[in-house]
């Protein structure tokens, strides 16, 4: 299947080509020697046609690297960088940065002054988050919620709301919502979670707790907000809603399949087939149905929409509870499926590719071989915004997928470790030989000295680890306009700590 996309890496004849002996190519055929192992193996796919057609030489990132002795651009990114979108803040103006070892909280404005710096209990710190104005951390022994502030005085007495647990030490997110983390302990049995934009916290201790719970946070279900929480508890055999807005849980029967304000979604398989019911948040019953054996699952205005393990999407509607057949996806024996932050879109992952579902059922696209990437907040699901990001593992391939059209925004050759922003747009790629920057214009080296370890919410501005010490610098690339404004690094204090953007 021909593809009439500009190429992805067109940047003008200013790169050189790179060899692709790893790949599978004719010497003799000049067509061939241009195409990635993406698209000669599949032409006869429906997906986007994932064309590769630069790729960047070793000795000329290395010679920008070391030649690099401006910063273009500029420090702070306007509104025009950011997602756009509503589910997620991309704005911020100070930094964070966090030292691990002390529990030490320090906050500078963009220009590298120190505003404000506390200490808030913790120490040997094993995971930290900050979410809107709330930094979330955890150790062996405590999980401890604060409440941002760029000026006034913070106190572990006074301000931090800090809950004692024996965690496993890594804060997680559910699926479908970036605004809620949760701890669990050692066992499984007892969730401790808390709300970003709020800093609400929920202690499954302090709710209701059951004896011999056992919940399985990899499939755990939320909504956009992050409010309300659907744990499957596997040792029990059934679900559970912990919710902000309540005082007490809720228990259904089943798997957790979806949850949105109102309602919950379980399913119970059995054989080959799935009992799915639709319960509101107290419990109480709504349609149900018998349906091929699910694996993902949406709440939609009117429907749920529902995909079989073998590919099927059907619509259970939420009046009467018959079910409509709304078409069947060719990625292979469906594995799982998650949805988007935004809320309507369905992500659905089998063993040949991933799909896009959109509110209505309609397929908005499929990737064959492809699979989401799990760097950062995307590690049990999804989280971005506005694109998803999938890899082709076989081919080292990455692209970056626009979630409203399916369309292919950016894409590389390249790992899938990598740092995104808000949108999830323009990632920024760790190579053997410095960082590329992708996005719909280009594909292009990122002019910067040391490590990246964080990227700002708009996207426009990196920390870096520089000499031992932590700088702010603008996202610039090889091909910045030469009459850009020069703007110097920020120094925001000492390497060895974390570096989070908030908005304060």
């Amino acid at each position: 299947m021909s593809d009439s996309r500009p190429p992805i890496f067109d940047d003008g004849g200013g790169l050189p080509d790179v060899s692709r002996s790893r790949l599978r190519t004719d010497a003799d055929d000049p067509v061939s020697a241009e195409r990635t192992e993406w698209d000669r193996d599949n032409d006869d796919w429906d997906g986007p046609n994932y064309l590769v057609r630069r790729a960047i030489v070793v000795a000329l990132v290395v010679a920008i690297i070391t030649l690099a002795a401006v910063l273009v651009g500029r420090i702070i990114g306007n509104d025009d960088s950011g997602s756009g979108s509503s589910f997620a803040n991309a704005n911020w103006n100070h930094v964070v940065t966090v030292d691990n070892n002390a529990g030490t909280v320090i906050i500078t404005n963009p220009q590298g002054e120190e505003t404000n710096r506390f200490r808030f209990g913790l120490s040997a710190l094993a995971d930290t988050e900050v979410i809107g104005s709330t930094l979330i951390s955890v150790d062996a022994d405590a999980l401890a919620v604060v409440p941002l502030d760029a000026e006034a005085k913070i106190t572990a007495a006074n301000d931090v709301t800090t809950v004692k647990i024996a965690s496993t030490g890594t804060l997680l997110r559910p699926s479908g919502s970036a605004q809620t983390v949760v701890a669990q302990n050692t066992s499984s049995e007892r969730l401790v979670m808390a709300h970003g934009p709020t800093g609400e916290v929920i202690d499954t201790l302090a709710t209701d707790p059951v004896p011999g719970a056992r919940y399985d946070l990899a499939n755990a279900r939320t909504e956009p907000d992050g409010r309300h929480v659907l744990v499957t508890d596997t040792g029990n055999f059934q679900s559970v809603l912990f919710s902000f807005d309540r005082d007490k849980p809720s228990f259904f029967p089943g798997l957790a399949l979806a949850v949105n304000d109102d309602i919950v979604v379980t399913a119970v398989n059995v054989g080959t087939n799935a009992n799915v019911a639709v319960f509101d948040h107290t419990g109480e019953p709504g349609v149900s149905a018998r349906t091929s054996s699910v694996r993902a699952g949406m709440i939609s205005n009117d429907k749920v929409i529902l995909v079989g393990i073998d590919g099927n999407i059907l619509g259970l509607a939420l009046s009467d509870g018959d079910i409509t057949e709304l078409g069947s996806l060719s990625i292979g024996t469906v594995e799982f499926g998650d949805v988007a932050t935004r809320g309507d879109r369905l992500i659905v992952v089998g063993e040949l590719g991933t799909a896009l579902i959109d509110a209505d059922g309609t397929i908005v696209t499929e990737l064959p071989g492809a699979r989401p990437t799990t760097s950062g907040i995307d590690e049990l699901a999804p989280r971005r915004t506005t694109c998803l990001t999938v890899e082709r593992e076989a081919a080292s391939e990455l692209a970056v997928i626009k979630f409203e059209t399916g369309e292919v925004e950016a894409e590389a050759l390249a790992s899938p470790d990598l740092l995104g922003a808000v949108d999830g747009c323009q990632p920024i790629i760790p190579t053997s030989a410095g960082y590329l920057s992708l996005t719909a214009e280009e594909v292009s080296p990122v002019i910067l000295a040391g490590d990246v370890i964080a990227i700002s919410p708009d996207s426009g501005t990196i920390g870096v680890e520089q000499s031992n010490r932590l700088k702010l610098v603008p996202r610039a690339t090889a091909n910045a306009a030469d009459d850009a404004d020069v703007v110097e690094p920020v120094d925001v204090g000492r390497s060895g700590r974390q570096i989070f953007f908030a908005e304060l």
